[in-house]
């Protein structure tokens, strides 16, 4: 949904009296739409700002994780219940590859995808002996989503005026596609 502004200015003293409602005047109407001065897509620097934001709101210890081979999202999703992520997923697929490029030459990439996987841990379902296992996908990454959302709104460099809701939706699905992709969200069937 974009945001837009109108504005219109006259001199308010025009009436309408019958003759067909037509009003001559030469007052200026000026229209603004602020979807005109916004950014269209999730440029290389604003998913490095919303890292950083990210960033420093996970607090981990443990900066090492392990590099599986990931397995094909799609199956993944599917795998774990999350049809409609797999179509989220297919609508962002562009923002996923910018976050994946960014992540490369992140300093910091190792605390993010282990704060990822603290998140799924604390929405995954679990079995008889405390281990993660397939449960709801959808529910569990919105849950995801929530947080990882939250966490940037509610970081004291959030600034509203410069980070729109959308751009934050697409950044947060983005930035699960990674997890995903990095064997850190959701159950890797062969698991």
């Amino acid at each position: 949904m974009l945001n837009s502004t109108q504005s219109a200015t006259g001199n308010g003293n025009i009436q309408i009296n019958g003759n067909h409602d037509t009003v001559n005047y030469s007052q200026t109407i000026n229209c603004y739409s602020s979807a005109d001065m916004r950014l269209h897509r999730l440029t290389h620097s604003y998913i490095h700002e919303l890292l950083d934001i990210v960033n420093s709101s996970f607090s981990s210890g443990n900066n090492e994780y392990s590099l599986q081979n990931p397995v094909q999202i799609h199956e993944k999703l599917r795998f774990n219940n999350a049809p409609r992520y797999k179509l989220y997923i297919d609508n962002h697929v562009e923002n996923y590859i910018r976050v994946d490029e960014v992540m490369k030459n992140y300093s910091n990439s190792e605390s993010i995808v282990m704060a990822l996987h603290d998140m799924f841990i604390d929405v995954a379902n679990l079995d008889e002996k405390g281990h993660p296992c397939v449960g709801d996908g959808d529910s569990q990454l919105n849950r995801i989503k929530d947080s990882i959302k939250n966490r940037i709104i509610n970081d004291p460099k959030f600034d509203a005026n410069k980070y729109y809701d959308e751009d934050i939706d697409q950044f947060c699905i983005a930035l699960i596609a990674y997890g995903i992709s990095k064997c850190k969200i959701l159950k890797t069937p062969e698991e």
